[in-house]
């Protein structure tokens, strides 16, 4: 093993801390003090036994993502829901309910936080309501086991009968004001432990991998090279039964498949299925013009339906708004998507006799080779650097050290051995070269204003307010390339952290990458710390700029007001690039 990648290992070594296996067992009496909701599945003994027909029968499991405003809202909508499924004769799995994360943290911490776009829930009576809204089985992924909140988000939700709990994947994002990482994934643990209790009743760890490290990824065999790690800690060390979800930063129709299908050979059982759905993709919607939309959306979840009659991988379908790119998805958007979906599926028997699937059989073969390989060469890493690969504490805390992009160069079949500074992908990711094309064309744009080394001598500090990293990268890149000496500072940071690094590098310039609806919060807890240092920053803010108002349901674009707040919020780096090369940095 390259020695270099032995010393980083080595480096992220945690201290001294609880025994990992201790707090599984832990978990597991915790666990074994209660009892959940069955399923809503008649005639089946369990959620995964409905799942397991359904795979056998080439059927496709459907489920509907949704995060309404407020807790009366998204009650509302499942009534509503079901009422439609009723009215129409489509079977819907589950539905997937993402609250506000500020239910991740303790108590304690929420007032600081900031607020999001979805609802809060505030003890089991809220858990439970879900439940009861509508005969629909629920799952709670987002801010559930992996949070600073771990234990009283897992215990409620099993008790309210969610048949997938928590997305594994999530432990690497921060929460903000939560920074005691060694209690946060002691607590994950022991809710890990928890799952366990409940594996012969087959409810289930659920990962998204687009959220974790794979979402830093350029390839997307070490995609699935990764999910072998959650997989070791979830299943090996830990116990609890473990299943995927994936997609969303995935656009190629034969890319898109040939991952699930090669995740469905790593990790697939007949006791199990190892897939629970795949995610509409999101970057290759139009920001415009929205109901063209569907367009993409129908072709997609044709390609996902036949995949799963040819397969048998129990690939369920989580179909995407087409407002997706550009705000929270109401209610009826949801609604609208899934019925594309549902009548696609009536007419999919006749394309499966035309699709040749040699490719993406052969592409699913080579991600499993390479996948493996990662695998291997990952744990070999951890053992040699002196990693105590048997504790899922002591992986987590080490993993969570872990840069992400790093993680893929150092077990690469192309970059594993030092040779080479930049992965050269099997199958590249679509998000990262997108991002790279686009970061491409912003320069060139700029360059063609006159704008190249506008900004030699300024010092820019960039920051995400949440865990996606590809808007903050283009901002990195294109700041750069006009000459600016760029400080990133990673996902997931507070207000207070951006302005701390400002001020270390004695530099006013900030920009703040926002996806989860917390633009407008967010903006003012900065203009907030800064009046209190008595400070003026240059604020700019980008990504998707919009929250909801009090009073309303749904999400209005708030670019505008962080504009008349004083923060450039207009979402163009040209705009944003001007502005800062006009500023006097003193």
């Amino acid at each position: 093993m390259y020695q270099p990648t032995i010393d980083y290992i080595r480096s992220l070594k945690p201290e001294p801390h609880a025994d990992g296996r201790e707090l599984v067992r832990k978990g597991i009496e915790i666990g074994n003090t209660f009892t959940c909701k069955p399923t809503y599945k008649k005639g089946f003994a369990n959620h995964m036994e409905y799942k397991k027909h359904l795979q056998k029968e080439g059927k496709i499991y459907w489920t509907i993502l949704m995060g309404l405003a407020t807790m009366e809202d998204e009650l509302k909508g499942i009534q509503e829901i079901y009422e439609f499924t009723e009215r129409t004769g489509f079977e819907l799995g589950s539905m997937l309910h993402i609250p506000s994360g500020n239910i991740a943290l303790p108590s304690e911490y929420r007032e600081k936080a900031p607020k999001t776009t979805s609802f809060v829930m505030n003890d089991l009576s809220d858990w439970m309501a879900l439940h009861d809204a509508a005969p629909i089985d629920i799952s709670l992924n987002d801010h559930h086991l992996i949070c600073p909140n771990s234990i009283e988000t897992t215990v409620n939700a099993l008790k309210a009968g969610a048949v997938r709990v928590g997305s594994f994947g999530q432990f690497l994002w921060d929460y903000a004001g939560f920074t005691d990482n060694v209690k946060r994934y002691s607590d994950m643990v022991t809710s890990l432990g928890i799952m366990a209790s409940k594996r012969d009743d087959m409810f289930c760890v659920e990962t998204y991998l687009d959220d974790s490290f794979p979402g830093y990824f350029m390839d997307c065999a070490s995609y699935c090279g990764y999910a072998l790690i959650e997989h070791y800690i979830c299943t090996e060390l830990c116990g609890a039964r473990y299943v995927i979800s994936y997609g969303g930063l995935l656009s190629e129709g034969h890319t898109r498949i040939a991952v699930g299908l090669a995740l469905h050979k790593l990790m697939g059982t007949e006791e199990q299925p190892v897939l629970t759905y795949i995610n509409g993709s999101t970057n290759m919607q139009w920001d415009h013009d929205l109901d063209a939309n569907y367009g993409f959306a129908a072709q997609e979840m044709l390609l996902e339906i036949c995949a799963e009659k040819k397969f048998h991988m129990s690939m369920g379908i989580n179909p995407v708004s087409i407002t997706e790119k550009v705000a929270v998805p109401t209610r009826q958007e949801l609604q609208n998507i899934y019925s594309v979906g549902k009548r696609v599926e009536e007419k999919a028997e006749e394309w499966m006799p035309l699709i040749d699937w040699t490719l993406i059989e052969e592409m699913a073969d080579k991600m499993v080779g390479e996948a493996k390989l990662y695998f291997d060469r990952a744990m070999t890493a951890f053992r040699e650097a002196g990693i105590d690969t048997g504790d899922p504490l002591e992986m987590l805390l080490m993993l969570k050290k872990f840069q992400p992009a790093r993680l893929e160069s150092c077990f690469h079949s192309s970059t594993y051995d030092g040779k080479r500074k930049e992965v050269e992908p099997m199958y590249p990711t679509v998000l990262g070269r997108q991002t790279n094309e686009m970061r491409d064309e912003i320069i060139e744009d700029l360059l063609a204003q006159g704008l190249g080394g506008s900004l030699n001598g300024k010092k820019i500090v960039v920051a995400s307010g949440d865990a996606h990293a590809y808007g903050l990268q283009l901002v990195d890149g294109v700041l750069r390339a006009m000459g600016a000496d760029v400080s990133n500072i990673g996902v997931d940071m507070d207000p207070i952290d951006v302005l701390d690094a400002a001020d270390e590098d004695n530099t006013p310039f900030v920009g703040i990458s926002c996806h989860n609806g917390q633009a407008l919060d967010y903006g003012r807890q900065l203009l907030s710390l800064a009046e209190e240092r008595g400070k003026k920053y240059v604020v700019f803010m980008g990504g998707k700029l919009n929250s909801i108002l009090p009073g309303d349901a749904e999400p209005t674009e708030i670019g505008p007001m962080l504009c008349e707040m004083g923060i450039q919020g207009d979402n163009q780096l040209s705009t944003t690039v001007k502005l800062i090369a006009s500023c006097d940095a003193d």
